[in-house]
């Protein structure tokens, strides 16, 4: 079974015209100047989560993204804004080295 993972993968706003990935400094400025603290608030609930995966870094990461995104706190403090998930290429993998060898 093969499950898609991403070389590169960052949180982000709807209303944010940059790319985390491609254009940090442009980005993190518009997020800075709107009061979003959004690489903060990423790097707060990632050191939380981390410490109890057993997952890799990467994995743990995503997993923290997609929570962000789900729950959507943004929203709270900041109407009609959300957080969205920013990939970069997808990179097909094997879910397991077992998935791959058995026949």
């Amino acid at each position: 079974m093969e499950k898609t993972t991403y070389s590169e993968i960052a949180l982000s706003t709807s209303d944010n015209p940059y790319n985390p990935i491609t254009d940090y400094d442009s980005w993190d400025a518009y997020d800075r100047m709107k009061g979003y603290g959004t690489a903060e608030y990423l790097a707060r609930v990632s050191i939380a989560t981390s410490e109890f995966g057993d997952g890799s870094y990467a994995e743990d990461l995503e997993r923290t993204i997609d929570e962000a995104v789900l729950l959507n706190l943004i929203s709270w403090t900041h109407e009609g804004i959300s957080y969205i998930k920013v990939v970069g290429n997808p990179i097909k993998s094997n879910d397991s080295a077992e998935d791959s060898n058995a026949d």
